[in-house]
């Protein structure tokens, strides 16, 4: 997935957990949309949360790619929501007003 990376691990609640590390661009978004899709779709899981920590750009495509997810993993039954977003991501989410809407919350993440 260009310079983007994914690991995932599965908490004992049955949330899946999916670490992101790199460059979200248009190179990697239909890695990152696929893997994401297919994690709901076979994992099943309950909530999915994306931690953005490690990421160190992201663009619009990427961004189009997470509301996606997360619209298709609430068609089934599950939550995507993203976490602890690097200073760069946090501050994008923020100035493009999509924060609330993926479920990131500066105060409480």
């Amino acid at each position: 997935m260009g310079s983007a990376q994914l690991s995932t691990h599965r908490l004992a609640d049955g949330t899946v957990v999916v670490d992101v590390r790199g460059d979200l661009d248009v190179a990697s978004t239909a890695t990152l949309r696929d893997e994401l899709t297919a994690k709901v779709l076979d994992m099943r899981p309950p909530r999915v949360v994306v931690d953005l920590g490690l990421v160190t750009f992201l663009d619009s495509s990427a961004l189009n790619a997470l509301i996606g997810v997360q619209r298709y993993a609430r068609k089934v039954g599950a939550s995507l929501r993203v976490v602890n977003p690097s200073p760069f991501v946090a501050r994008l989410l923020n100035t493009l007003g999509v924060a609330e809407a993926l479920g990131y919350r500066p105060s409480g993440d």
